[in-house]
């Protein structure tokens, strides 16, 4: 019964009742996406990326780094938090040109916000309790979100805010995810934690066991299911997740040590998340892969820090494209995309005519 839902629907997003001719008129017509490159200013790794709208987006990263576009991408504007050069911002959560959020990984955990477009941020959390590390964190809206760090006595940790981060409260220890020993997630891009809808919750774990731990009140109650993404090394296991809507999804990752030791690296969901079918041989992206993310519903951009690709919904396989990233994120609205990676790279999402 599995190999025949995979044959039948090839990857996730496949387009349902058009015509065979239809479809490969349209499959001809399509615009090519590609990267733009676009200066930052910085040399930070970024793996914290919100884009907005079309003109504005943000980036955190390595050293304490954060920045800014209001423009599209022509200028970018360093925002960086004063005293913070220590820090890995590997998360960050923008709602507007002037609103924002982000997450430390290690010690200290911290999270700061502005509300002035990075002029002044304010610390709204602070730990140091020993074995913190907080992967990623999303929103439901602008007051609900939620973030997740490595397990601490064999239960992940969860942070929920409910007034726009503001303040941040603690999953009581026996509702957090159960661990299994040497488990953790992978804070690569922000995006092995994807909120969906109005009350739904994701979180992709690696190590010996692929797991991913669903909610479908907003974190407070907790499932886990076991998916078929490579798994069994430290260094493997899911790293990034996103819907299309509420019951499809897909997820991606690999082994992070490389390209050429990634065998399984994208899993798909057509029942909210409750059970995952690998993406089949041939099908799958080329490589390892940190982030993923559906733009306008049809066109699945997956990055990685070696190598990057898309995927038209009725495709035969992924096609290569240039660059190389560690995030994506499609904006708010979803008319644009950004990319960021290694060296202060970041690069908006832009489309080639087919003549």
């Amino acid at each position: 019964m599995k190999k025949t839902i995979a044959l039948m629907l090839l990857v996730l997003l496949v387009s349902c009742g058009s015509k065979q001719d239809d479809q490969k008129e349209t499959t001809q017509q399509r615009p090519i996406p590609y990267w733009q490159p676009q200066e930052s200013g910085v040399t930070a790794g970024f793996r914290g990326l919100s884009a907005v709208s079309d003109d504005v987006a943000w980036a955190s990263g390595s050293a304490g780094t954060v920045i800014r576009t209001i423009d599209g991408g022509t200028t970018w504007e360093n925002v960086s938090i004063p005293g913070t050069d220590t820090l890995q911002f590997r998360d960050i959560e923008a709602f507007d040109a002037n609103t924002a959020i982000v997450l430390s990984a290690g010690l200290p955990a911290v999270i700061y916000k502005t509300t002035d477009g990075g002029q002044n941020w304010e610390q709204k959390y602070f730990s140091m309790a020993e074995g913190t590390f907080y992967d990623a964190m999303d929103f439901w809206n602008d007051k609900e979100g939620i973030a997740f760090g490595d397990a601490i006595d064999g239960r992940l940790l969860i942070l929920k805010t409910s007034d726009g981060g503001e303040t941040w409260k603690e999953l009581p220890f026996e509702q957090r995810p159960q661990a299994l020993d040497g488990q953790g997630g992978f804070a690569a891009s922000g995006t092995c934690l994807r909120t969906v809808g109005e009350n739904q919750v994701y979180i992709g774990l690696g190590g010996q066991e692929a797991s991913l731990f669903y909610s479908f009140d907003k974190g407070e109650t907790w499932q886990k299911t076991i998916t078929p993404m490579q798994s069994g090394e430290s260094t493997e296991g899911i790293f990034s997740i996103d819907f299309k809507n509420e019951m499809e999804g897909l997820m991606v990752g690999g082994d992070y040590r490389g390209d050429s030791l990634t065998k399984i690296n994208a899993a798909y969901t057509t029942d909210g998340g409750k059970s995952w079918f690998p993406v089949i041989a041939g099908m799958k992206p080329n490589g390892y892969r940190s982030g993923v993310a559906v733009y306008d519903n049809n066109l699945v951009l997956a990055v990685g820090r070696e190598s990057c690709d898309y995927y038209y919904d009725g495709d035969k396989a992924y096609t290569p494209m240039e660059g190389k990233y560690y995030a994506v994120s499609v904006s708010k609205t979803g008319k644009s995309a950004w990319v960021s990676g290694p060296g202060g790279a970041v690069a908006k999402l832009g489309f080639k005519r087919v003549e």
